[in-house]
């Protein structure tokens, strides 16, 4: 499920000016990693960029709507793996289904047990492989606390996640599926806090834990 992402600061229709508004977007991106939001100021983007102070005021005046711009620069970078993740999330629905012909229920049980929790592990694992994005994302996160403009945007991409595993559930039969995406969101937010800090990838542990949430879910399917 992707969700309309919309700029607030002054567009451009020049290609010169487009490519400068996107090296300011990024070097704003860069500063958030290295600094958090409260480094992004118009005179360090500036310096981050090469580009003269008056093209950062110019594209944005408030520096509200520059960190806003530049969450949705990054949402649009990044929302393909929100779009594969359901691509893939449809495979594996397929894959239960053809099981479902010729297991019973226990094994089928198993089946997805096993399965899902692999496919949620190589999901956690893939996201921690940009550990940059992930630091981004806690950011604007925490950056929304205080930023309405920047709550809404958050809030949309992640009903946006949240409706694809929403969605999954859905096809295996859940009549709960909303409080399942709900979990299983809440342990991969969790587990990526806190191996981001750790940055450490323990598999074993991972699955352990993701297993057990994901156990408890099928049972009650």
């Amino acid at each position: 499920m992707l969700v309309p992402l919309t700029y607030v600061g002054r567009q451009s229709n020049r290609s010169d000016g487009q490519a400068r508004r996107i090296e300011i977007l990024e070097a704003t991106l860069r500063l958030i990693v290295k600094e958090g939001i409260r480094g992004v100021r118009h005179r360090a983007v500036a310096s981050e960029a090469n580009v003269p102070l008056s093209s950062t005021t110019y594209y944005f005046d408030d520096i509200k709507d520059l960190i806003s711009d530049s969450l949705t620069y990054f949402a649009e970078k990044t929302l393909w793996m929100n779009k594969t993740l359901e691509q893939k999330s449809y495979a594996l629905v397929e894959s239960l289904r053809l099981e479902q012909k010729t297991a019973d229920e226990t094994q089928m049980k198993t089946f997805i047990v096993e399965n899902l929790s692999q496919f949620i592990c190589e999901h956690i694992k893939e996201q921690l492989a940009h550990r940059d994005d992930r630091v981004l994302e806690m950011a604007f996160h925490e950056e929304a606390l205080r930023n309405p403009q920047l709550a809404a945007a958050i809030s949309a991409l992640d009903e946006s996640f949240l409706g694809s595993i929403k969605q999954f559930f859905a096809a295996m039969g859940s009549t709960t599926a909303n409080a399942d995406a709900h979990q299983v969101l809440a342990i991969i937010k969790l587990l990526e806090s806190q191996y981001l800090l750790r940055d450490v990838f323990d598999d074993k542990e991972i699955f352990a834990i993701v297993r057990s949430t994901v156990s408890h879910i099928v049972k009650a399917i």
